[in-house]
């Protein structure tokens, strides 16, 4: 067993690797923009006070391969392959963000349409195992009113038209899942697609949501969270290291049910989210945007499919925000020392 990751030093990626290192899987990471040393500070970081692990981790970095990659290369995509032989899962990661994408549409639809084409092919022609995507909450449109109650949990079978999304992103999303379809009635192959709501964590450094990352962080820094959206609005979160473990659980399930899986997370308010870092960190400064009404993303999503697929369930609010703030400043200190 050996595991591609693409966009394997990302937000998501990193902690994607650090899993798979974690359970002594051979990986191959590869990214357009190689950030080898924040993915290894995760992982050393994690086990410092721990010796034997620490020199378990090390030992799983040495024998790592690092490699730049433009997924929308698709000769490049193959000679991966060919260059390391014996991959059979891939965790497909390398994604332009929804701001990127209306920034630049050409080098969006390259990356998010053509690149995950080119991904889907290799599964066919290299034999693989399984293909499991990023998805997202976007393909279920830009407003939870369009699934009436508002205490309502969106499905995977759930669907909403084109006029109720916001995010070119999300509907690029929705193109993928489609065509992933389409590979695996006429090509047998097992690719499975999640669909994340916000992943929260430290680390974020790039996107349209960086705020996901400064809600805890700059508390835990001593600085000031600024939230662009009204403390009412309300969404789902779910932490990174869960999100992570769910990739890696579902790639490795022999036979799986469905192909399309919700991350699941905890639905909360603005204030609500706020509240659970000021409980951690009493002293924590915040502030929201009244003028922004909400996010243009659904509020609930349901996680029972995925949750009987993979016997997992992602940990509490409160634990999520805990061991972010707790990273954050043990990643502080490490800069200070």
């Amino acid at each position: 067993m050996k595991f591609l990751v693409t966009g394997g030093t990302g937000f998501i990626g990193a902690r994607v690797v650090v899993n798979l290192w974690e359970r002594k899987i051979p990986v191959v990471v590869a990214d357009l923009s190689l950030n080898i040393e924040w993915t290894k500070q995760i992982a050393l970081l994690k086990y410092q006070d721990d010796a034997a692990k620490l020199a378990e981790m090390q030992e799983q970095i040495d024998q790592t391969s690092f490699i730049n990659l433009d997924v929308s290369n698709r000769e490049r995509v193959n000679d991966v392959f060919l260059t390391f032989p014996g991959i059979t899962h891939v965790i497909h990661l390398a994604y332009l963000m929804s701001a990127e994408v209306e920034a630049d549409h050409n080098r969006g639809a390259s990356v998010n349409i053509l690149g995950m084409i080119n991904m889907f092919d290799m599964v066919v022609n290299h034999k693989l195992s399984r293909l499991v995507f990023a998805s997202s909450e976007t393909i279920y449109g830009a407003n939870h009113s369009a699934y009436g109650d508002e205490n309502y949990a969106v499905k995977e079978e759930d669907f909403c038209s084109l006029d109720d999304h916001f995010f070119t992103y999300g509907v690029m999303k929705m193109l993928n899942e489609f065509t992933a379809q389409k590979y695996i009635k006429t090509k047998g192959v097992s690719i499975a697609a999640m669909r994340p709501p916000i992943v929260y964590g430290d680390g974020r450094m790039r996107g349209s949501v960086l705020w996901a990352c400064e809600f805890a962080t700059n508390p835990a820094l001593g600085k000031k969270a600024k939230l662009p959206f009204s403390k009412d609005s309300r969404d789902c979160w779910i932490y990174v290291d869960d999100v992570a473990e769910q990739f890696v659980r579902l790639s490795l399930k022999p036979k799986l049910n469905h192909f399309a899986y919700n991350n699941g997370g905890h639905s909360v308010t603005a204030e609500e989210l706020m509240q659970t870092v000021e409980s951690i960190v009493p002293d924590a400064q915040y502030e929201f945007d009244e003028r922004v009404p909400r996010t243009a993303l659904v509020d609930r999503c349901d996680s029972t499919r995925l949750e009987e697929e993979i016997g997992f369930i992602p940990r509490s609010l409160e634990d999520g925000v805990r061991m972010q703030i707790e990273e954050a400043r043990n990643r502080q200190l490490q800069v200070n020392y």
